[in-house]
């Protein structure tokens, strides 16, 4: 195995471990039948929401973030919660101009889980 392969192959297992323990530890599927007995029917992972500044997120956060945002993931949530459910990566960056040609920036982005 060339250098290459094993630095593909610890990476694909660092994200399964740390996939593994994030989603045991947000029991999302009693989230989702919660949220549903509350009469939605989608529901949201919120990965960063920010107005006009530089987030200064710990080391943690901008770790989470990463993963989060990763594609794996959002496959990984649609494989574990199964036919029916739709999973989704998604983004909002809205830039607008105000008075005296000030410019406004804000930014979010989700997973949305949606039945």
């Amino acid at each position: 195995m060339n250098l290459a392969e094993k630095l593909k192959e610890a990476k694909e297992e660092s994200f399964d471990k740390w996939f593994e323990r994030w989603y045991k530890e947000q029991d999302l599927e009693k989230q989702l039948i919660v949220a549903a007995s509350q009469g939605n029917s989608e529901f949201r992972i919120g990965i960063q929401e920010d107005y006009e500044r530089v987030s200064k997120f710990s080391d943690r956060k901008v770790y989470l973030n990463r993963r989060l945002r990763d594609d794996r993931t959002v496959e990984k949530i649609s494989n574990e919660l199964g036919e029916g459910i739709k999973v989704e990566y998604k983004e909002n960056n809205i830039r607008t101009t105000g008075y005296f040609g000030t410019t406004n920036h804000y930014y979010s982005d989700w997973i949305e889980i949606s039945w």
